[in-house]
């Protein structure tokens, strides 16, 4: 009986990309954020940024689960109380997420809402870092968010990103050369046309 079951279980997850529908698709929009750090020496304000990419989506339609991924130019920046220098960081941003989308009866064309969350990583591309703080060349958050689907074909989103590893090392030179780490932390809206 068990045999049996992981055929069925085998032939379902085979059939599952012939149901699957793929779409690509564009998008932008913006980046509100902060680092968080580890001691209470520095701080940062929020300060705002933007991205730009490419993104497949894949779904099943009539269970309303599905896989997006992103491909993003990031442009983060921050401000640190030390001597209120805008830190910029630039980044290629891979976010992979798990999706639900609600697909209301008489509806689902026009408006069909969505959560969505999942992990992103961060790669360095660039940074205005100097001899007291750097960029960490990779760091890893996780999102979460809601969105919808308008007319089947314009996506907008907003989700929230908390820092899973260091995004930044900071040296204090007033407290002894005191190493202070920080975890980057964002809000994003953005919209996306799918194809």
């Amino acid at each position: 009986m068990d045999k049996k079951l992981l055929i069925t279980l085998l032939v379902m997850l085979m059939a599952m990309p012939a149901v699957a529908q793929v779409r690509l698709g564009v998008r932008g929009g913006m980046t509100v954020g902060e680092l968080r750090f580890d001691r209470d020496i520095i701080d940062s304000d929020n300060r705002v940024g933007w991205s730009a990419g490419l993104l497949v989506d894949a779904g099943i339609p009539v269970v309303g689960l599905g896989i997006e991924a992103s491909v993003m130019y990031t442009h983060r920046n921050n401000r640190l109380s030390d001597d209120y220098r805008v830190f910029k960081r630039h980044y290629i941003d891979i976010p992979i997420y798990a999706r639900y989308r609600l697909g209301i009866t008489g509806l689902k064309k026009v408006f069909s809402p969505m959560a969505f969350t999942g992990p992103a990583i961060s790669v360095l591309f660039d940074d205005n870092g100097s001899t007291s703080y750097s960029s960490r060349k990779t760091y890893v958050s996780w999102d979460a968010g809601l969105g919808a689907d308008l007319f089947n074909h314009l996506r907008l989103t907003a989700s929230y990103g908390i820092g899973l590893s260091k995004a930044m090392k900071y040296i204090h030179q007033d407290y002894d050369g005191a190493v202070v780490h920080g975890k980057d932390r964002h809000w994003t809206l953005s919209a996306a046309w799918l194809f």
